[in-house]
């Protein structure tokens, strides 16, 4: 059965979305019996101090955990010898479940937001004793680029230097706060660097949330269509579905859990809650990377054929670590050129030949009458006289068997 239909785990305490996440808790850290743990910013405003709240402890595994069946898949990779690039607010290694697996370009070592550490948790974050708590990859190295303003204003230009960035310092995967958009020179150009690097670009299909300006009675413009080659994530929660209120988008390549999810914040080893396609993405990520670790051999465009290829099948595919890792080979891209054609069904036959068909099917029929007819004055003669030949008589003629 489709496992993301199986999903329970915490379907009963979810909150409305974005926001606070209440999580049950076996230290009874509410009179309630549930934890809730705080949202982690998309971006600080001018007046806002940087995040230094430190989370809240949870031992609860996270839904994702069981939903994309992790336990499963690390028994054959947790990603070792994969770094994957995190463009977007900076990563900070000050959580335990990243200390000493994070490099970072320049300053994207500090992350006053909080929103890129907590999207590298969810690709590399590794288990700490008493928290159910593991990023999708907990064994992947993570490289900190800086793809943002220092407090999270967006910031085109610089999203796609961080990807040029990422690339060249040999990330296998790349996954990007914000979505690109495939009509801009400099995210193209970044991309072709990408490419020529063998890095694959995992980016979210829409923004995570609308902005304050286009909210209201004005709908919100759709995310821009992603470049060709990018693998385009779609959001999805505990129940496989978008809440109707989400973010519009353009295209979309694969579905991934990106609602109400649990991961580090900037700060101490507490843990913060987030929704958003570039979180889904982070996921993805995450699992390309297992699949990197795994499988070596395949190129950037081969691993992103093969998280495709594996996914569960729906309007929009959903992501399957353990078929990515643990599946049939994906082809090559340019297997399709090499494919055969297709069989194609017979044309109808013509006039012509139909008419040939009847002719023929109508003088095999007389044939079979005629011979038929033989048979029935031949054999009653042959076994009258034993089956043995008859004589010629003097006349010439044959006889039945007697003198002449």
């Amino acid at each position: 059965m489709h496992r993301r239909t199986t999903v329970l785990l915490l379907s009963t305490v979810l909150t409305a979305l974005p926001g606070p996440l209440a999580l049950a808790d076996d230290g009874g850290n509410s009179s309630s019996g549930q934890v809730v743990l705080p949202g982690v910013p998309e971006r600080l405003s001018a007046q806002q101090a940087c995040t230094a709240f430190k989370g809240r402890a949870a031992s609860d595994a996270p839904w994702t955990r069981r939903a994309l069946g992790l336990d499963q898949v690390w028994t054959l990779s947790q990603g070792r010898g994969v770094t994957v690039a995190v463009v977007g607010t900076g990563v900070s290694d000050g959580p335990a479940v990243l200390a000493g697996r994070v490099d970072a370009v320049g300053d994207a070592g500090d992350d006053c937001v909080g929103r890129g550490t907590f999207q590298a948790g969810l690709v590399a974050g590794a288990a700490t004793p008493g928290q159910g708590f593991s990023g999708v990859a907990p064994q992947a190295r993570i490289l900190a680029v800086r793809g943002t303003g220092v407090r999270g204003e967006p910031d085109p230009a610089r999203l796609a230097a961080g990807v040029r960035a990422a690339a060249e310092r040999g990330a296998g995967v790349i996954t990007v706060t914000a979505p690109l958009d495939g009509a801009d020179k400099a995210v193209r150009a970044a991309l072709a660097v990408a490419a020529a690097k063998d890095s694959l670009v995992v980016a979210p299909a829409a923004a995570d949330s609308v902005p304050p300006s286009t909210s209201g009675e004005t709908p919100a413009k759709p995310a821009p269509a992603p470049p060709k080659g990018v693998l385009a994530v779609l959001d999805t929660g505990p129940q496989g579905t978008r809440p109707e209120t989400a973010p519009p988008y353009t295209r979309a390549d694969l579905t991934a859990p990106g609602d109400a999810l649990v991961g580090p914040g900037p700060v101490d080893g507490g843990k913060w809650t987030g929704s958003g396609s570039s979180l889904a993405a982070a996921v993805t990520a995450g699992t390309a990377a297992l699949v990197r670790s795994y499988h070596p051999e395949l190129k950037a465009a081969q691993v992103r054929e093969r998280l495709l290829r594996t996914a569960y099948p729906a309007d929009l595919p959903a992501l399957d670590p353990y078929g990515a890792v643990a599946g049939a080979e994906a082809p090559a891209p340019d297997a399709a050129a090499a494919r055969p054609d297709p069989v194609r069904p017979a044309s109808p036959p013509d006039a012509a030949s139909a008419r040939n068909t009847a002719l023929l099917v109508t003088a095999g029929a007389a044939g079979t009458a005629l011979l038929v007819a033989f048979l029935a004055a031949a054999l009653p003669r042959g076994r009258a006289r034993g089956w043995r030949p008859g004589r010629l008589d003097p006349r010439g003629t044959r006889g039945e068997g007697g003198t002449a």
